[in-house]
């Protein structure tokens, strides 16, 4: 990988969202918000209200690390006003040490943060940040833009993409909406595979974490102004992907509480990906990988998971890199990605979408342009 694609990547790829924008520096006020599952403690900049890294999920430590998302019942109160967590990434980069040095450049720091913090890194990250117009009744029913990130499902947070600039031209548009963004788990802590995981019912946890999170806006929306019957899908990339897996997770069973859980999605350079079973091959080469680098490839195999959970997460977190990055020569070649387990992901997507098992809601399927052009050389 050339130097010019790694510049590529930092400022043109990453800053075409216009989800993304760095939130403006601004007299703050705080707003107070009741909901179902507790109560938020919001910001209030240039007529926007952020109520950022809500809670959606129990945290995914100690012994629900490598398990599916538990409802987080109650909340009590939470200051929502700061940036929120990022999930654990994988920021191993295996093709060039150029990467490092381009990354020295704090002009690029920012273009690939979008100038706008990513969240400190911690495992306790399952958080939901919902943005509306300030002011908005709670009879308001706006629809509501659900945003999950890019990035490889190795990179990416929620907090980012906080919709200070789309908000307010929808306002001038006289089109208001609220946006929601999610963090789910990436990397080894969301989509590891092998035998082991699909045994033990752990296969595609960031899939579960973002199908959680749609229950959440289900449930909660309406409380912010938000129409739970009005809501859209929308990723980039590796969001986009899972854009299309959210429509055929359980044959395209969307329901929840008898009512659909989305009435459309788009999907921004990404969609089906073909994939192996999450007990094939490529799979079984991570979760080995992982293993040896976490000194748990000794034990039986029945016990090797339990051995990950038991790690510290500085331990495990480093673990998970020990695999081919997205961002290296074979990028398109994901070590972790959705796979299909014949429970949550009944089959590779692709044939999920040839066989029409998906939720059939109307749809928009685009590219980025030069999405790809950081693999090119």
């Amino acid at each position: 990988m050339k130097l010019r694609s790694l510049i590529f990547l930092a400022t043109t790829l990453l800053v075409g969202s216009a989800a993304a924008a760095t939130i403006p520096h601004a007299a703050t006020t705080t707003a107070t918000l009741t909901i179902p599952v507790g109560t938020v403690v919001g910001s209030v900049i240039n007529n926007v209200e952020y109520y950022r890294g809500i809670p959606y999920a129990q945290s995914p430590t100690g012994p629900l690390r490598l398990k599916p998302p538990v409802t987080l019942s109650t909340i009590g109160t939470v200051d929502a006003t700061g940036v929120g967590p990022a999930c654990p990434q994988v920021a191993n980069v295996d093709s060039s040490p150029l990467f490092f040095e381009v990354l020295q450049n704090p002009s690029v720091v920012e273009a690939l943060f979008f100038g706008s913090a990513l969240g400190d890194v911690t495992e306790d990250c399952l958080t939901i940040s919902v943005m509306r117009p300030q002011d908005t009744p709670s009879d308001a029913k706006l629809p509501v833009l659900f945003w999950m990130f890019g990035g490889g499902f190795q990179l990416g947070s929620a907090q980012p993409y906080n919709g200070s600039v789309l908000i307010p031209r929808a306002v001038a548009q006289g089109k208001p909406f609220i946006l929601v963004s999610i963090n789910y788990r990436i990397g080894g802590f969301g989509f590891l595979g092998g035998k082991e995981v699909l045994a033990d019912g752990a296969a595609n946890l960031g899939l579960l974490d973002q199908r959680m999170a749609l229950e959440w806006v289900a449930d909660n929306i309406a409380a912010f102004g938000g129409d739970p019957d009005a809501v859209t899908i929308w990723g980039e990339s590796a969001g986009a992907m899972s854009v299309f897996d959210q429509l055929a997770l359980y044959d395209g069973d969307n329901t929840y509480k008898g009512r659909p859980l989305f009435r459309g999605a788009i999907m921004n350079s990404g969609s089906t990906t073909p994939t192996e079973p999450v007990d094939g091959a490529k799979a079984q080469e991570i979760f080995d990988a992982v293993a040896e680098a976490a000194n748990c490839s000794s034990v039986p195999s029945s016990e090797k998971l339990e051995c990950l959970r038991q790690l510290d997460f500085e331990t495990y977190a480093n673990a998970t890199t020990n695999v081919p990055s997205f961002m290296g020569y074979n990028a398109l070649s994901l070590s972790y990605v959705p796979r299909p387990d014949g429970r949550v992901l009944t089959a590779s997507p692709d044939i999920l979408a040839k066989t029409g098992k998906y939720a059939a809601v109307p749809m928009i399927v685009g590219i980025q342009e030069n999405e790809v052009s950081e693999d090119s050389d």
